[in-house]
């Protein structure tokens, strides 16, 4: 959703921000799904990068894989980034 004035976020209702926050996700959401789709090893390091990537102080990006199983989430031994 594009702010009308091209201004940041200021005159967007907090309806209007939510909405665009809502849409954001989904598009990150099914993007991801692609790329996994149509290149795994791709997807694998794009995880590991956009992980460490998110420059807001206080905010840590937990990427989950819900096709891995729980058992892959608790091997603390091979952790990454994205993990």
């Amino acid at each position: 959703m594009k702010n009308k004035n091209n201004n940041d976020n200021e005159d967007m209702s907090e309806e209007d921000i939510l909405k665009a926050s809502e849409a954001y996700l989904t598009f990150v959401q099914r993007f991801g799904e692609y790329i996994k789709e149509m290149n795994p090893e791709l997807w694998h390091r794009a995880r590991e990068y956009a992980a460490d990537f998110t420059k807001i102080k206080g905010v840590t990006i937990e990427l989950v894989d819900k096709d891995e199983s729980e058992s892959d989430d608790k091997d603390n031994e091979h952790k990454n980034g994205a993990d």
